[in-house]
């Protein structure tokens, strides 16, 4: 009887610990085994206050809040003021809810003819992490860096490696447990590269042959616009598939970057921007449809560590955009749906790891 006691004891420490101890690692990084799924928000967007208020509700993996360094900062004397991002990471301390700042638009005197200057964006960053140091987990530099818009100035594989090792560098040096998120690559659509874009697999390329493998953790890419059925194959000659995540995980392979973890910090539904059936994916049943087929088949890759799925509140006023938050009471239909996954990603919740391929698809009980 005695024997039977002890080993309940242990048992239930054990499931304790599995429980309640914090891991090693935040949901999606390197050395953690599921997927995480994450929200845009916007601080400055509509809706803003409501949609803090529900953070806590849908507790989210992650948070990605996009910064634009040129308002933050138009000249080298203006005083950084991240005032408006502080009621996030407050709540997201509380709640234990990692952020992601995602990077963009350096300002013209923080700018070179090879690219932003890597010396005051790592001063940028460390002010901010600095500032934050409980909430702010992962920054993405300069996402869709393959973009003369993303970059900043005419898009070169070997300045971003420059850049990137630079920063890496500095930051780590004070915030060794910042994850700096490389790339943010995004399909260029046929204008894009009419002016000036880089192809994102040649530009994936064009990092590895700096060496560059062993310096990024995790590759972040921008999956919009996209086009077509998520279960559509890739496609060299349409790369604006769901799955054109498969060819760079080959190229990743190609050049021994097996450990990297992709992070999809941008995914947007099909909406007719590239090929006009797509609209159909405009209609509320259609694009939640899309959405689970997306999920259930991005959950199957073990290489995908985050996703983030969708804003939570819009960025503009008067913009047409997708968001979870619609109203002061109003929700997207998608809420429900997106909540009762990440459930399932609690460590509390009915299941640990990742689900089947089509769990979401077949579950009875999901939304």
């Amino acid at each position: 009887m005695k024997h039977w006691m002890v080993l309940a004891v242990i048992i239930g420490l054990g499931l304790g610990l599995l429980l309640t101890q914090p891991g090693s690692a935040a949901p999606g990084t390197p050395g953690s085994s599921d997927l995480a799924i994450g929200v845009h928000f916007y601080p400055g967007g509509p809706l803003s206050d409501i949609a803090l208020q529900n953070l806590a509700d849908l507790k989210p993996n992650w948070v990605s809040v996009s910064l634009s360094w040129q308002e933050l900062q138009p000249t080298p004397d203006t005083r950084l003021n991240f005032n408006q991002l502080t009621p996030l990471m407050q709540l997201a301390t509380r709640e234990n809810i990692p952020v992601m700042v995602s990077l963009t638009q350096a300002p013209s005197w923080a700018l070179s003819p090879s690219g932003p200057d890597p010396v005051l964006t790592a001063q940028f960053i460390l002010s901010l992490a600095q500032r934050y140091p409980g909430a702010l987990r992962a920054v993405e530099l300069f996402p869709a860096a393959n973009t003369p818009e993303g970059w900043g100035s005419a898009p070169n594989p070997a300045h971003y490696a420059s850049l990137y090792r630079e920063v890496k560098h500095r930051v780590q040096e004070q915030v060794p447990s910042l994850y700096l998120v490389a790339g943010g690559l995004q399909p260029p659509t046929p204008n894009q590269i009419s002016t000036g874009a880089l192809d994102d697999l040649y530009f994936l390329e064009g990092l590895y042959q700096q060496g560059m493998a062993q310096d990024m953790p995790i590759l972040s890419l921008h999956l919009s616009p996209l086009s077509g059925d998520p279960l559509k194959p890739p496609s060299s000659k349409a790369p604006w598939g769901l799955r054109h995540y498969e060819s760079i995980r080959q190229m990743m392979l190609s050049y021994h970057h097996e450990n990297g973890v992709i992070w999809i910090t941008r995914l947007s539904v099909p909406d007719g921007k590239i090929n006009p059936e797509d609209k159909v994916y405009l209609a509320t049943e259609q694009e939640i449809k899309w959405l689970r087929q997306a999920l259930a088949q991005i959950r199957s890759q073990l290489y995908i560590g985050n996703v983030f799925i969708y804003d939570l509140n819009p960025s503009q006023t008067g913009l047409e955009t997708r968001s979870l938050i619609l109203g002061k009471s109003e929700r997207h239909p998608l809420y429900p749906l997106i909540k009762w996954v990440l459930q399932q990603n609690s460590p509390v919740g009915a299941q640990l790891g990742r689900p089947k391929d089509q769990a979401l698809i077949k579950n009875r009980d999901r939304p």
